[in-house]
């Protein structure tokens, strides 16, 4: 009897010491998903609050207004904090030319954060991200970087303050100053940089930025704590090729210039013209040049521009033959003669070859003119539809490209598509304008190669060619897609955040 006594005294003491061990659990449990859920919704406020202010600093830095407020509401123990110096942005133009490059804007961002235990929602450059304990970084909004065609317009967004506050907090935002343009900017910008191929320097320490641009690529690199955000919203916005680098807090995408070459000046022997962002098809709208002698003669001399393309090569040529190097001195008529090769190591035929060994100089889209000094000068017209070539032979002896180094094999050539965009079969002796042949050959190649050209032979060499006073042109459709720019749009929108 008194051991069954015992049994459920023991019994009910477990039965309290279970019960009030398992609500203080409850409650310890109850009490931290408590905290958290009220950590949650103070960092949930933040971000609502932070979308809110990039809305109205937008607003302000943009220009549309002058000044706004924003309730950020209670702080819940975390703080919010402006800083002038935190982060940066730098866009560059690289190899504009010759391996220049240009530095078209660099400058600090400053920030609004708010933070509160390991999780940070930050405004910078127009945009809100959210930075949890393990460092990684999302997105809230999408910052001031808009990217459509191949247009980049960059409004740059910088707080230019610093301050601090905690509690109920309210963010007023000011403009600092006007909109600064940057690029484009035809008042001249202030460079240590070379101008060129931007417009010449003015007053000795400024040059001009104009649309649209040309050569090389443009990069935008990001400094930030948030930079693996900035990177992601690179790679949603661009197929340009962005990169992180982590050790420097880094983003950077590189989008490809289109290359929308325009006039160009003659280049050195071997050096060359770059194609960038070619349309597919026949994209060659117009392509001439003009070739000045210097005091020399044209005697045998040969002009052309080739290209050598991984398995594809290139070739047009015109020569000068003996006995008309003073043409425009001595009088009297005189014939050029004309080359195109083309060569695929995919295809079976081997080199096609185009020919035409007596164009009558005088007139049409190959010829040689006569300047006031009655120096002589070459005029081509690669788009033009007046001059017809041969296929199946050659008549140059000297040009750029060992074509010997290549099979020649007689018989036909099919172009798949021809200027009026019907499938065409040559044979031997059949004829085509030049226009057709440099338009075609131009589609064989892929959005991006160099023209090159080459000049030699003659009682000089190349030293026969004026290269101050020739040049050409070369315009083309340029390729659609979303790692390509051709327009730059950057403007300089400074704000001020004061916090109270």
């Amino acid at each position: 009897m008194t051991n069954r006594a015992q049994a459920s005294n023991i019994g009910l003491v477990l039965l309290l010491a279970l019960t009030i061990t398992g609500g203080g659990v409850v409650v310890a449990l109850g009490g931290s998903a408590l905290t958290d859920v009220q950590d949650q919704t103070s960092i949930d406020r933040a971000e609502h609050a932070m979308t809110l202010l990039d809305a109205r600093a937008a607003v302000v830095g943009l220009g549309e207004g002058s000044v706004q407020t924003v309730r950020l509401g209670a702080s819940s123990g975390g703080e919010y904090a402006a800083e002038s110096e935190s982060g940066w942005l730098r866009i560059r133009h690289v190899n504009y030319t010759a391996g220049e490059t240009e530095t078209v804007y660099n400058a600090s961002l400053g920030s609004v954060t708010y933070r509160k235990g390991e999780t940070t929602v930050a405004y910078q450059g127009g945009g809100v991200w959210r930075q949890g304990g393990s460092g990684g970084t999302t997105m809230v909004s999408p910052p001031e970087f808009h990217y459509r065609g191949t247009t980049l317009t960059l409004p740059v967004l910088r707080v230019r303050s610093t301050d601090a506050a905690s509690g109920d907090a309210r963010a007023t935002i000011r403009r600092e100053s006007d909109l600064t343009r940057i690029f484009p900017d035809e008042t001249g910008t202030a460079t240590d940089g070379p101008g060129a191929p931007y417009d010449e320097p003015v007053d000795g320490d400024t040059h001009s930025y104009v649309n649209p641009v040309r050569n090389g690529t443009v990069d935008v690199t990001v400094h930030s704590a948030y930079y693996e955000g900035w990177a992601d919203y690179f790679q949603t916005r661009t197929t340009g090729n962005v990169s992180v680098d982590h050790d420097n807090q880094t983003a950077t995408v590189v989008l490809e210039t289109t290359n929308q070459v325009g006039q160009f000046p003659y280049p050195e022997k071997g050096e060359s013209i770059p194609v960038r962002g070619i349309a597919e098809g026949h994209s060659v709208t117009d392509f001439q040049t003009s070739v000045k002698q210097d005091s020399g003669s044209f005697n045998n001399l040969f002009v052309s521009f080739y290209i050598e393309d991984g398995d594809k090569s290139y070739e047009v040529a015109v020569e000068v033959t003996s006995g008309t190097g003073q043409y425009c001195k001595s009088g009297g008529s005189a014939t050029l003669a004309m080359d195109v090769y083309y060569y695929d190591e995919s295809t079976a035929e081997g080199v096609h070859r185009w020919t035409n060994d007596s164009i009558p100089a005088e007139s049409g889209d190959v010829r040689l003119d006569c300047d006031e000094d009655d120096d002589t000068i070459i005029e081509i017209d690669f788009t033009g539809t007046e001059q017809n070539l041969t296929y199946g032979s050659d008549s140059i002896d000297g040009t750029a490209i060992d074509w010997d180094d290549h099979t020649f094999e007689s018989g036909s050539v099919t172009f798949g598509h021809t200027d009026d965009d019907e499938p065409t079969t040559y044979d031997d002796g059949d004829a085509e304008t030049l226009r057709t042949l440099t338009r075609h050959y131009f589609a064989t190649f892929d959005s991006e190669f160099d023209l090159t050209a080459g000049h030699g032979s003659g009682n000089r060499g190349s030293s026969q060619i004026s290269l101050s006073e020739s040049g050409g042109t070369l315009r083309y459709d340029t390729i659609g897609g979303e790692s390509y720019i051709k327009y730059l749009h950057v403007t300089e929108n400074n704000v001020t955040v004061e916090l109270n």
